[in-house]
Parts: C-alpha cells; sequence; structure tokens
C-alpha cells in the first residue's frame, strides 16, 4: 500500500483508504471493468456507491495514475498507467494481456506524414489466447 500512499502523494491526491483499495485492486488484476471493481470495493466498504467509485476513478484517471482501456465489445477497462503498450485481446475468452513495445518512432512517422499531432492511442490486437486455442 505504500507505493500507492506514494503514488497518491506525488499526484497531490489525499490517500484515503477507498482510493488505496481501487489502486490495489486494480493492480492486482491488470485490468478491470467498473462492475468487477465495484464488487471487490463493496467487500470491504459496504456503503461505497458507484457516484463515489466514479468520482474517485474520473480523479485517478485526471491525475494519470490510472488509465481507462476501450476495448472492442467490452466494458472499458481500467489499468494502473505504464510505459507504452499494446493490449492482446482473445476474442474467446475476453482475457486482456499487456505487451510491451515502444510506438514512439510510428507515432512521430505518422505525425511528421500526415501532419497530425497524436495525443492519445490504444492499440489492441485481438486473436487467441493460448489457454484458448
Amino acid at each position: 500500500m505504500e507505493k500507492y500512499q506514494k503514488l497518491l502523494k506525488n499526484n497531490n491526491l489525499k490517500s484515503t483508504h477507498q482510493r488505496l483499495s481501487i489502486l490495489h485492486n486494480i493492480d492486482k488484476a491488470g485490468h478491470i471493468d467498473i462492475d468487477l471493481l465495484y464488487s471487490q470495493l463493496t467487500k470491504n466498504f459496504t456503503t461505497l456507491s458507484k457516484a463515489t467509485l466514479y468520482r474517485n476513478i474520473n480523479d485517478l484517471i485526471a491525475s494519470n495514475i490510472i488509465e481507462e482501456i476501450k476495448l472492442p465489445e467490452l466494458k472499458h477497462q481500467y489499468e494502473i498507467k505504464k510505459e507504452s503498450h499494446v493490449h492482446l485481446l482473445c476474442k474467446k475468452c475476453n482475457y486482456v494481456q499487456d505487451y510491451n513495445i515502444n510506438l514512439d518512432n510510428v507515432y512521430n512517422d505518422i505525425s511528421v506524414e500526415n501532419n497530425f499531432q497524436i495525443e492519445k492511442s490504444f492499440v489492441v490486437l485481438r486473436g487467441i489466447c493460448s489457454n484458448c486455442s
């Protein structure tokens, strides 16, 4: 929990029990949707409302601590902000895996060739994971 406290402090956010638990659950899952996160959190915080969860999620996104991942045909997922990577999505079981790759040169080439400033991107590669193949 200490690393989450430091992360919140470095981003000028209060280190509440709810925020610490949100970060812990997201980090533990790797990628998690809001409904699963909510069901896990309400085991310890029985009075937690979804509105409070969304407010905390939005604060964490605004502070660049977590990211919202938009995956085709799935609910949005949340993950702790990481280095540049793409997502591998199994079309059978919906398993999401990170694949670390630096796309800065690709984005730079696209920007230069098209006179277009890229602000954000999410790359999702769909296929079948080793467990489902």
